[in-house]
Order: structure tokens, then C-alpha cells, then sequence
């Protein structure tokens, strides 16, 4: 394939742990993609100094202040013009075959958006290990047409018969930091164009959490998964009690099957949410 037809994109905000892992997996594709474009969204850490050091390999787009990644989204797709445009968060490292198997299936069964399957990297660490199970990031051992939704974090688009303007939602907090993937997804299927989850696409999560960055992560896909719906106090103790039986449910299943160091999580992730939860309500 000639690779100007190819090109990838990364959001990164405060990424300065995995930037560097993130883009040598992509330069070390065995289809080499024509453009590698890196949108760096107002990071406040070592982020723009690790960037300057690909300065020859990559393009960088710095935004003076932080804009979300649906606007990233939308930037990336209108700034590159390939024919595929693909885009990986930038806590995932790609083994060497993920763009050229993701392609592949694309351009043989006519697909739109297709995304790989994603593992977590770190699984000795049991809060990476709870969030393998509770939140994970792919679709099973099998391809599928037409999944529910391709995942934001690896995903491969085919811009042919698209109108590449404002393509993702940007209208609220809820499609600036979550969301984005399961909206645009929607709107493929509407257009009566076809999504895919391509199972040998492997790529890694390079994220390394602990009981305050997963609960607040926890919290985060909760809220936002909710709709932005108004809170009062019987909301949010409702919304903590359906936690909590969540927790006692998780906690069983994690006993049967001799996962003991997860309980702990689950309690740590309940108190975590709670407490989170509520101080959301006050404000």
C-alpha cells in the first residue's frame, strides 16, 4: 500500500509516563504510516519536551489552552487528508502489525471504523488487573461486525464518502473528556456504513493506576456514562447505594473465582466513590 494514503494521530495531555512508548510503537509499524501528528493539549508536564526530541519523525500541534479530545478528534481528521486516518491514545503502545491487520480487514470487507483489541500491559499491579476486568477496552477473542461501539483509544477510519467536518461532538463537557467514541460510532451506523472489531489488532495499555487514580477514573466513566443528569442528594445516595451493591456482587464473584486481592479494590473503589460522588453533589 503506498503510505500517503496512511497517517495517525495522538491526543496527549500530561502523557509524559507513556508518550515516548506510545510513539515508538508507531514508528516501528510495519506499514509506515506518511504522517504521524501528535496534539498535545495544553500538557503541564514533560510532555512537550519528550515531543521535541521526534521533532524529525512526527508533526506536533501545541493548543494554548486544554480543549478535549473530541475537539482533538475533530482537528486531527480535518488536518490530515489521508485516505485511512488512524488515532491512538497516547497511554497505548501498538505491536508492529496492528496498522498494516487493521487496514487489511478495513479494505477487504469495506469497513468504515474498525478498532483492535487492547490488553493491559501491567496486570501484577491488581488495580490494572480490576480495570482489565471492570473496564475493559476490547470486545472479546472474536471479530465482530458491527459492535456495539468501537473503542476511542485504537481505531482505524476510513474517510472515503465522509464529510470529514465536525465529525464528533463538541457541544458539552460530556464529548470533551468521554463519550466521543460510542457518539461517532452511532453516527457511522446511521450513515449505513458498517463498524468492526478486529481481534488480532493487539495493542497495550500502558496505564499503571492505583486506589485514587482508578477510583477517580471509576467515577469519571460512571458520571459521564450517566448523561450528565442533574444531581440532588437523593440521586447521589441512590447513585452511592447501587455502588455499593455493585461492590457486595464484584466481591462474591471475586471470592468464587480466587481473586482475593481484588475485594480489597472493590472496597477501596467504593469508599473512593463515594466520597467523590458526594463532594460532586455540594458543589
Amino acid at each position: 500500500m503506498n503510505n500517503s494514503e496512511v497517517s495517525i494521530y495522538v491526543p496527549v495531555y500530561n502523557g509524559q509516563n507513556t508518550i515516548e512508548s506510545c510513539i515508538n510503537s508507531i514508528l516501528s509499524q510495519t506499514i509506515k504510516p506518511n504522517k504521524i501528528l501528535i496534539i498535545n493539549d495544553n500538557s503541564t508536564d514533560k510532555t512537550g519536551e519528550i515531543l521535541k526530541k521526534y521533532s524529525e519523525k512526527i508533526e506536533i500541534i501545541n493548543n494554548e489552552k486544554n480543549l478535549g479530545v473530541s475537539y482533538i478528534r475533530n482537528l486531527a481528521t480535518n488536518y490530515l487528508k489521508s485516505k485511512f486516518i488512524a488515532s491512538i491514545d497516547a497511554d497505548v503502545e501498538l505491536s508492529n502489525n496492528w496498522l498494516e491487520r487493521l487496514i487489511d480487514k478495513a479494505t477487504k470487507e469495506n469497513i468504515t471504523l474498525i478498532g483492535g483489541k487492547m490488553y493491559e500491559k501491567f496486570l501484577d499491579n491488581p488495580y490494572n488487573l480490576w480495570r482489565s476486568i471492570r473496564l475493559k477496552q476490547n470486545w472479546g477473542e472474536k471479530d465482530i461486525l458491527n459492535p456495539e461501539f468501537v473503542f476511542g483509544c485504537n481505531n482505524l477510519l476510513n474517510t472515503e464518502g465522509l464529510d470529514n467536518k465536525d465529525m464528533y461532538r463538541n457541544d458539552h463537557e460530556y464529548y470533551k473528556t468521554n463519550g466521543e467514541d460510542i457518539e461517532f460510532s452511532k453516527k457511522i451506523l446511521t450513515k449505513n456504513k458498517n463498524l468492526y472489531y478486529c481481534s488480532s489488532a493487539i495493542c497495550y495499555h500502558l496505564q499503571n493506576d492505583n486506589h485514587k487514580t482508578l477510583s477517580n477514573r471509576y467515577w469519571r466513566y460512571i458520571h459521564y456514562g450517566d448523561g450528565l443528569k442533574k444531581r440532588n442528594l437523593y440521586k447521589t445516595f441512590k447513585n452511592i447505594f447501587r455502588q455499593f451493591k455493585k461492590t457486595l456482587k464484584w466481591s462474591i464473584e471475586d471470592l468464587i473465582k480466587f481473586r482475593f486481592k481484588l475485594i480489597k479494590v472493590n472496597f477501596l473503589i467504593f469508599y473512593n466513590f463515594a466520597i467523590i460522588d458526594y463532594q460532586f453533589y455540594k458543589k
